[in-house]
């Protein structure tokens, strides 16, 4: 049982991103949590994974708390510690991510979420992305993001099953090429649907284990 999609557009995305990048800087940075936590929910209310809709439980003031601790730490270190806060961002968000109640969802003991990927890991991951794109003038661009994709969604658990991504570099290659010329053909206009598009395949080739 695969069956899975996103079905969220392009003019919401961009609508709630206007909206949050407004708030964030009418408050100075104070608001900056409720735009991450309000993009959070609109992306998981819009996600199936195998039949099963997600749904996103973290509140702004939740995230605040722990905003305020990794800005401390952060300046405490001296900026080190600064590396550490997309991947604690991360962890924070698939914690508050569930199954969404239904009939494709899935009783278990233990419905935590959580996230069990590793900063090293992704760095490496990233500098080896983007070496090898660089390598090849962008040709293996595709390669680089889905070995990051596949890193990220392996190292995620949803309600104490874990997701798995079957996608391939050469199916997205083709997408890729179609994508380039449709925005080369329309003088970039097509270009600011990639990103939803990119969304949108990533998340048709993944699943949870049984």
């Amino acid at each position: 049982m695969k069956d899975s999609y996103f079905d969220g557009g392009l003019l919401q995305l961009i609508g709630y991103r206007i909206l949050g990048a407004l708030v964030t800087a009418l408050t100075l940075g104070i608001c900056l949590p409720w735009a991450y936590t309000m993009l959070y929910r609109w992306e998981a209310k819009h996600t199936v994974i195998g039949r099963q809709r997600l749904v996103f439980d973290g509140t702004a003031a939740g995230l605040f708390g722990q905003w305020i601790k990794w800005l401390l730490l952060t300046i405490i270190t001296l900026g080190i510690y600064g590396l550490w806060v997309g991947i604690k961002l991360k962890k924070w968000r698939i914690a508050h991510t569930h199954v969404e109640p239904g009939p494709y969802s899935y009783d278990k003991i233990g419905q935590e979420s959580w996230f069990d990927g590793g900063l090293l890991q992704l760095i490496g991951y990233h500098i080896l992305g983007t070496l090898v794109t660089a390598l090849t003038l962008g040709i293996c661009l595709p390669w680089a993001y889905t070995m990051v994709y596949n890193w990220e969604i392996k190292h995620t658990i949803i309600n104490g099953r874990r997701l798995v991504f079957d996608g391939s570099a050469v199916g997205l290659f083709g997408q890729w090429i179609k994508w380039l010329l449709l925005t080369i053909i329309t003088l970039g206009i097509y270009g600011l649907w990639v990103g939803i598009k990119l969304k949108k395949w990533k998340v048709s080739h993944t699943y949870m284990v049984m």
